[in-house]
């Protein structure tokens, strides 16, 4: 543990060990579930309004002390990438911009926590308490990863969780209609030219997807379960009729959580046949990509 401030007097770091390998800790920050468990001080908790986890993206929730007061806040993420996390707080009196980074370290993670104020004076007026709030923090990180909140069980696993401005039945539609599926499932500069989806349990799908060089990945698979507008199990461990693929990589479990206000809870729980697998998933840009994609699924689930 270090905390200290640099010479503008806008500045307070704080930084730990946890050790825990950087993708994991990153982790805890997608799932809104998971973060608001950990999030604030020793005795906060959290009620989330809005949590749009990508770079431009408002973060709104009301943070409930101990004594029963509560603290509005509005952040927007100004930048999101795995080991990087930059937000600025927008309410006003309070206003300063918090640099989060992930660093790996001896098998573990080195978290930084970087906070700049608009002025030396809004730095001197919680210079005395913010030091031990962030460790406070840190210890609540902590112990999430240490518990069931933690989002990556194992070294297999990859997993996005976003909140949808959209109704769940939209959400689920864009997933299991082919016509649909084909406008959002790739990030640009890739496209997705055709989408054959049989969506029942032994039923298979065939989804074409296309460079920018008109290069084409054929993707293969079955499904598992099926429960409609709540869960979708595939697998690329089979292709057609069960049989069984060349090359298994993944089995990806969805779910779509109705939500109040026409808003899902969407998460996608990838488990990959060995560590290895999930590292050169991960190395293709598995948290840039899908997320790019969901940002696309959501606006198109708004649109229907």
């Amino acid at each position: 543990m270090n905390t200290a401030s640099n010479s503008t007097g806008r500045d307070i770091l704080s930084t730990r060990q946890i050790p825990v390998p950087p993708d994991l800790v990153f982790q805890a920050f997608t799932d809104p579930e998971c973060l608001a468990k950990w999030w604030g001080p020793k005795g906060f908790r959290n009620t989330f309004h809005e949590f749009d986890f990508k770079t431009g993206g408002n973060w709104r929730f009301d943070m409930h002390g101990p004594d029963g007061t509560d603290y509005p806040n509005h952040f927007l993420f100004e930048e999101v990438s795995p080991g990087l996390i930059v937000l600025r707080h927008l309410n006003s009196g309070h206003l300063f911009t918090l640099t989060i980074t992930l660093a790996p370290k001896e098998g573990g993670t080195r978290i930084t926590w970087r906070m700049v104020f608009e002025t030396a004076h809004e730095c001197a007026a919680v210079r005395e308490i913010i030091p031990r709030c962030n460790e406070e923090n840190f210890d609540k990180l902590e112990a999430a990863l240490a518990s069931v909140c933690a989002l990556a069980s194992s070294d297999r696993e990859l997993r996005l969780v976003r909140i949808i401005d959209a109704p769940q039945e939209e959400v689920y539609r864009c997933w299991t209609e082919g016509a649909l599926l084909t406008r959002w499932f790739t990030p640009p500069p890739w496209t997705t030219p055709s989408a054959e989806l049989d969506v029942r349990p032994g039923g298979a799908q065939a989804v074409v997807m296309r460079g920018p060089d008109g290069e084409e990945n054929l993707h293969r698979g079955v499904y598992l379960e099926v429960v409609k507008n709540e869960r979708l199990v595939w697998t690329d461990a089979f292709t057609h009729a069960w049989e069984p693929s060349e090359a298994a990589f993944m089995t990806a479990t969805l779910t779509f959580e109705k939500l109040p206000g026409d808003r899902t809870r969407y998460s996608a729980r990838i488990l990959h046949w060995s560590a290895e697998d999930r590292e050169a998933h991960e190395k293709m840009g598995f948290h840039e990509g899908w997320n790019t994609a969901t940002d696309q699924l959501a606006a198109l689930a708004a649109s229907l």
